[in-house]
């Protein structure tokens, strides 16, 4: 077959130790010894390390979804390997699972994987500059300067490319993982090029050139390749790629897929000893350095043989901590030597989350809480009950979701100067978000289909259904388009052919919110105004009257966003968080990042509490998309003022976004920036992680400027 191929798979540059074994417990009196735990999503490990920081006992074993259970059995084998030859000095925990298990152990420090695999492989070789670690269903960007983190990424959603996706596809085609599947790979001379951006295309390839007869070798060496260009253009991107880079992770000790990455490169790699353990050793040493820093000498760790026998037992209850909240969370409360754990909870409330110093400010809340204000007296909240009419007022159903999270003031003021009143939904829930989900007839992103929840919620509760088809708003230039997404312009053609909608209480107008008041009310008195009765007259007065109201809440919002700027201490980070709104202010969809930012000390000021009108960007002259436009501004203020840093909360399956984000990348440079991209599988723990690897970047970039700072000075001087 005449197909495109690569080069064979040969290791020329890179030194692959084939001796990956532990030394041993020096004899007679017990050894002082840190335990590290890194518990991923598809294996867990640890690392037993002494006072001398080497590893003299360590174990890679399948998590089977049972983090606890195989903790157990790891502590168990330590057990019987060890016995009473060692005394642990304490133990950290690390990886997806480091806070589930961390509370079952009372660990003494838990730290995220990023970190952990940082700090574990500068103590190997200090001279490291970048990492590439691909775990079970992770992979990792790591670029160390001067010893620390200073930028990293991570895989999105998709998990292409990572150690299970390489494990299934050995599995589909008998061959071992372990061994085996490099021998196939090196003995191939033409390895198949392969599709490398997605799993659906790579195995798809794989199938139709195995149907073709092409040798097994070709496909799996192609595969070690494509495993390689989908880390370097999903994870890596545009980054910048050191000098020495250091390969770690489950597939770090397949020699193929080394080899791939060396011929992609042109260089060599360095893959140390102990590198599947690679994190558990990171956290072992973080924990070792924070106990002398901190004097401690004692641990809080609950000790092998407690841990060994707990049985689990728990009671359930229904979670009643919030009487706002509808979710209904089933608890499970557990009694760890009379240390009392509760798990369970789709807010994080309950997360295990050890934070030194003091609280960041939660910005989402006070968001909130103006929000709320300016609702307040013009609208209601549905309940179970169908509410047709409130103090005389027919009432106008209103979805708390897409456009209504930006616009609401406008809307709810509009109709309430008419006679109306406006019945906004609760905000997300479980239910809601599931009912959305059940009820789409085509995949979108996550927020649409919490929209369909939305209004389904509200069919045939109210007097009339307010949908408009919004098709684009304000922008702070006349050149600016200013396009909502296709997706919420047509969002009520959507949920009424999903759910049905009778048309009789349907207001649903096409909107253009650029238009100048005069023309958007003749826009609107021609399309609803024989409906409810009103005359041009009385829709341009409600329309002044609301779109001033609009407008005081927005000043609120920047006033409020002047003084947190003015007031903050430059010497401390701050994180201006971009998205749309109703990505940002829904906390089932953002996951209540707010408050998780707060937990970690960071204080977050989402975008709408700066005033971007002045911000120039004409260098983007075709910008499309009104909110695309105000991310990118958001993004060009925070690249301007060294304190700030910029995470971006997006959604997979975001058409918009994946052109924006490159935007956003080229505009912050080689400033530190995170992007959250979060659906409706995604849980905090993931969030959490990146979170935390995010504060700990944050803090070394603002090392580096003070110190850098201090040097001009000293050359000035």
């Amino acid at each position: 077959l005449d197909l495109p191929s690569a080069s064979r798979l040969q290791m020329n540059k890179t030194l692959f130790p084939d001796d990956n074994t532990v030394g041993r417990a020096p004899a007679g009196k017990r050894t002082a010894v840190y335990l590290g735990i890194d518990i991923g999503s598809t294996t867990t490990k640890y690392a037993l390390m002494t006072e001398n920081r080497e590893i003299i006992h360590k174990s890679y074993v399948h998590t089977q979804g049972k983090p606890i259970e195989v903790t157990q059995k790891l502590l168990n084998t330590i057990v019987e390997a060890l016995g009473n030859k060692i005394e642990i000095k304490g133990v950290a925990t690390t990886g997806s699972g480091r806070n589930v298990v961390g509370d079952f152990l009372n660990a003494d420090l838990i730290i995220d994987e990023i970190t952990a695999h940082a700090r574990g492989a500068v103590e190997i070789d200090p001279d490291i500059d970048t990492i590439f670690e691909i775990g079970g269903q992770d992979s990792k960007y790591v670029s160390i300067a001067h010893t620390h983190p200073l930028d990293f990424d991570m895989n999105k959603v998709c998990a292409a490319g990572t150690g299970s996706f390489l494990h299934e596809l050995s599995n589909k085609y008998g061959i071992n993982i372990v061994g085996e599947f490099q021998e196939v790979a090196l003995s191939s001379e033409r390895p198949v090029k392969l599709a490398e951006r997605c799993t659906v295309f790579m195995e798809s390839d794989l199938v139709s050139y195995h149907q073709k007869g092409l040798p097994k070798k070709d496909l799996i060496a192609g595969l070690c390749y494509a495993i390689v260009y989908n880390y370097l253009n999903r994870v890596v991107g545009k980054r910048k790629i050191g000098q020495r880079v250091m390969f770690l992770g489950g597939p770090s000790l397949n020699k193929a897929v080394v080899a791939a990455f060396e011929d992609v490169l042109g260089r060599g790699l360095l893959v140390p000893k102990h590198r599947e353990v690679l994190g558990a050793f990171g956290a072992a040493i973080s924990l070792q350095e924070k106990m002398a820093a901190e004097n401690k000498t004692g641990s809080v760790f609950r000790g092998l043989e407690s841990a060994i026998q707990d049985r689990m037992d728990f009671s359930e209850k229904i979670c009643q901590a919030d009487p706002a909240c509808h979710n209904q969370c089933k608890l499970k409360i557990y009694d760890f030597d009379g240390r009392k754990s509760v798990w369970g909870g789709e807010c994080g409330r309950y997360e295990v989350f050890r934070a030194s110093g003091r609280k960041g400010q939660n910005l989402f809340e006070m968001r909130e809480e103006i929000w709320s204000a300016y609702m307040l007296g013009v609208s209601e909240e549905l309940k179970d009950e169908p509410i047709l009419e409130v103090e005389g007022r027919p009432t106008v159903g209103m979805q708390r979701s897409l456009y209504t999270i930006q616009t609401g003031v406008l809307w709810a003021h509009f109709f309430d100067r008419l006679g109306y009143r406006v019945v906004l939904t609760p905000p997300t829930s479980n239910r809601i978000s599931s009912s959305g989900i059940e009820v789409m007839i085509a995949e979108t992103c996550y927020p649409i289909k919490v929209s369909h929840g939305h209004v389904k919620e509200l069919a045939g509760k109210t007097k009339y259904l307010f949908l408009p088809a919004i098709v684009n708003m304000p922008t702070p230039e006349e050149a600016d388009m200013g396009f909502f997404c296709p997706l919420v312009q047509g969002n009520t053609y959507m949920v009424r052919t999903a759910l049905g909608l009778e048309k009789n209480n349907l207001i649903s107008p096409v909107i253009h919110l650029k238009h100048d008041l005069p023309t958007l009310s003749v826009e609107l008195e021609e399309q609803i105004g024989k409906k409810l009765g009103l005359s041009r007259a009385q829709i341009r007065d409600a329309l002044e009257h609301a779109t001033e109201r609009q407008a005081q809440f927005n000043e609120e919002l920047h006033r409020r966003g002047r003084e947190i700027l003015d007031s903050h201490d430059p010497e401390r980070p701050l994180v201006i968080v971009t998205g749309r709104p109703y990505n940002l202010y829904d906390e089932r969809l953002n996951l209540r990042l707010g408050r998780n930012l707060a937990k970690i000390g960071m204080t977050a000021l989402p975008m709408d509490f700066i005033d971007l009108s002045s911000v120039d960007l004409s260098d983007f002259p075709n910008m499309y998309w009104g909110l695309g436009a105000e991310i990118l501004r958001a993004a060009r203020f925070t690249r301007s003022h060294p304190y700030t840093f910029g995470l971006h909360l997006t959604n997979f399956s975001c058409g918009a976004d994946s052109f924006l984000e490159h935007f956003y990348k080229f505009i912050m440079e080689d400033k530190p920036y995170l992007i959250l991209e979060l659906d409706e599988h995604s849980a905090v723990a993931g969030m959490m992680t990146r979170l935390e690897a995010f504060r700990n970047v944050i803090e070394n970039a603002m090392q580096k400027g003070r110190a850098m700072q201090i040097l001009r000075r000293e050359i000035s001087n």
